[in-house]
């Protein structure tokens, strides 16, 4: 039987990131939380906790931790149905998301699930194409991404396709794109990049020189609003989702400059696939927000 002040001292440890600030989410001391750790590796026999900085689950961990958040929405499921949260204490969903999107449209998305439930969200920030991976892993219980086919235990709902284009200032197109966008000059010219795992350029250089492969200078910018901020002062050019940057074109700060390089990138709605209103209801949420735009 696993006990669950062992689980809420192991979840706290990897949440909070650290054994000083678990101890301080449960109201113990540092220590009381490390002999709680240690005490439940010892009764299972193995190691749960890689003790780096942060603390890094193991494989084992994760799933434990997955375990508790799962006991928490049936608890939580629970008291709602029998009316025993009249303290209308909060409920805290880990949930993923990329960037661009938290940038947008998100909490728009949200907004209407959060008024009307006492949920609180610990969004968790990364890649569209890697924000899976954190379900898989457990970390989160739903998250937004690219990928369509759905994580073993979980559920996949198609949400919109946005196009990424390419686009530079004006200014920009002059300096280094004058004689036109070919090999010698895309390879000259400053690039920007989200990320070190942003494939949109990829993407678009594949679609423009399709089979061929060369270096060309990178900006790495890991902020959607600086991103396009870059853009606009003439510093590089880059992929940007065309609904994050539609007053920047309308008022001609940035031009799109490779139309034929425009990349579709589809986001889904990943979450576990359980039984429960809470889950069932923000997924109505998120999918719903965009049947009511009308977006496709």
């Amino acid at each position: 039987m696993l006990d669950n002040i062992f689980l809420e001292a192991l979840a706290a440890v990897v949440e909070e990131g650290g054994f000083d600030k678990a101890a301080v989410k449960l109201n113990i001391s540092q220590s009381a939380v490390s002999q709680r750790i240690r005490n439940f590796e010892d009764q299972l026999g193995r190691v749960l906790l890689v003790r780096s900085t942060p603390p890094e689950p193991t494989e084992d961990g994760r799933k434990l931790i997955k375990h508790l958040r799962s006991i928490r929405l049936m608890e939580y499921e629970l008291n709602e149905s029998m009316g025993l949260n009249t303290n209308r204490g909060f409920m805290t969903l880990p949930v993923g998301v990329n960037a661009d999107s938290l940038a947008s449209w998100f909490m728009d998305a949200v907004d209407g699930f959060l008024k009307e439930h006492n949920v609180l969200l610990d969004l968790y920030v990364d890649d569209e194409n890697r924000t899976h991976e954190m379900l898989r892993r457990g970390e989160v219980v739903g998250c937004v991404g690219t990928c369509s086919k759905p994580v073993k235990g979980c559920r996949s709902d198609y949400l919109v396709s946005f196009d990424y284009i390419c686009l530079s200032s004006p200014e920009f197109y002059a300096k280094w794109f004058s004689e036109g966008i070919n090999r010698e000059s895309v390879s000259k010219a400053p690039a920007a990049l989200f990320n070190r795992r942003d494939v949109t350029q990829y993407q678009m250089l594949e679609k423009v020189f399709p089979g061929e492969s060369f270096p060309f200078p990178i900006f790495y910018i890991p902020s959607p609003q600086a991103f396009v901020d870059v853009l606009c002062r003439g510093l590089a050019y880059g992929m940007a989702p065309v609904f994050q940057v539609q007053s920047e074109i309308e008022s001609g700060r940035l031009i799109e400059i490779l139309p034929q390089g425009r990349v579709p990138v589809p986001l889904y709605w990943h979450s576990w696939n359980v039984e429960t209103e809470l889950l069932e209801s923000l997924r109505r949420e998120l999918i719903c927000y965009f049947g009511k735009k009308g977006t496709n």
